[in-house]
């Protein structure tokens, strides 16, 4: 990085740990890493922290593998994908501990559920779509709290499918509804995640975080397009705290904002562009836990850094 891009790193990012106008400090805890000396995470394409056990899951397609790291922060073990899953890009955790993984299986990316050992199980493609909808291209899955509904974004549609355990499609929204021709077809989307009353999905280059209820319907959107301080220049990933505010991504920007859905207010910024640790360089995607701690993964030396003071991931259903 040239000593230009260096401070500007650094003054964004003290304008980020002061906590913005909500006073709300965010401190780097740690860098996740493994064990064995000279391993390393590849491309942190994705980042999942299960409510229930604390598990951290983190995606890399480099390495063909799936990391596991306990609460704390220590790596516990891994899954190595084989010929027949490939590349994973995206992953949720069920309540009973199976895995849902986006991936790559016969030349076909779709969801393919795995156990707690990480043996494959089946797979889940999608059915029952509408009739002249094309083949998937999946971006992105989550699953309810419950662990009974499938959520996916699909560019090739432009649809965010809800789906049962076994792929049979319940509905979905029409992501394109209402875009001018340009903006449909470029529409690049981001992660979606699932919460116990909605479902979060970053339209990246619209620039908003799209909300929706578990069964789909819209529940308006949150954001302000811009590469201002407090505007969404490319959003990738959004998450929900307990006291119902989002914690939004930015790759461009390179900073994580707190965000108010009532009023559709930006509350803080923080965080910002730069190499050292606690710093960010292209984000990709982030997962808050129930106990404080938020994850946040990026391609860029293959890091997935730990944050705390940005509050708490909602307890999940009993």
């Amino acid at each position: 990085m040239s000593a230009v891009r260096r401070t500007c790193a650094t003054a964004v990012a003290v304008l980020a740990w002061a906590g913005g106008a909500s006073g709300q400090e965010s401190v780097y805890v740690q860098r996740l890493s493994l064990p064995v000396a000279g391993d390393q995470i590849g491309y942190g394409n994705c980042v999942t922290a299960d409510p229930h056990t604390g598990e951290v899951f983190v995606c890399d397609p480099q390495t063909n593998r799936i990391l596991i790291f306990d609460s704390e922060g220590y790596f516990s073990h891994q899954i190595v994908a084989g010929d027949d899953l490939v590349a994973p890009q995206d992953i949720a955790v069920d309540p009973d501990g199976l895995l849902v993984v986006l991936a790559t299986r016969a030349r076909r990316r779709l969801p393919v559920e795995l156990d707690f050992d990480g043996l494959f199980r089946r797979e889940v493609p999608l059915v029952g779509l509408p009739e002249g909808s094309l083949e998937p291209s999946l971006t992105s899955i989550a699953l309810s709290p419950r662990g009974d509904r499938l959520y996916a974004a699909d560019v090739a549609n432009l649809r965010l499918w809800v789906a049962d355990r076994d792929g049979r499609v319940l509905g979905s929204a029409d992501l394109g509804e209402g875009l001018e021709e340009d903006r449909r077809r470029d529409l690049i989307l981001g992660h979606v995640d699932a919460y116990d009353d909605r479902v979060l999905l970053a339209v990246t280059s619209l620039g908003q975080i799209w909300i929706y209820s578990l069964d789909g319907e819209s529940r308006g959107f949150v954001g302000q397009m811009g590469g201002s301080r407090c505007q969404l220049a490319r959003p990738s990933a959004a998450a929900l705290d307990r006291d119902g505010n989002l914690l939004i991504l930015d790759e461009q920007r390179m900073v994580l904002m707190r965000w108010s859905v009532r009023g559709n207010r930006c509350l803080s910024e923080h965080l910002g562009i730069g190499d050292a640790p606690g710093y960010l360089y292209y984000p990709f995607d982030l997962s808050l836990d129930t106990g404080g701690r938020l994850y946040i993964a990026q391609s860029y030396e293959g890091r997935v850094q730990v944050y705390e003071g940005l509050g708490s991931a909602p307890l999940p259903p009993r």
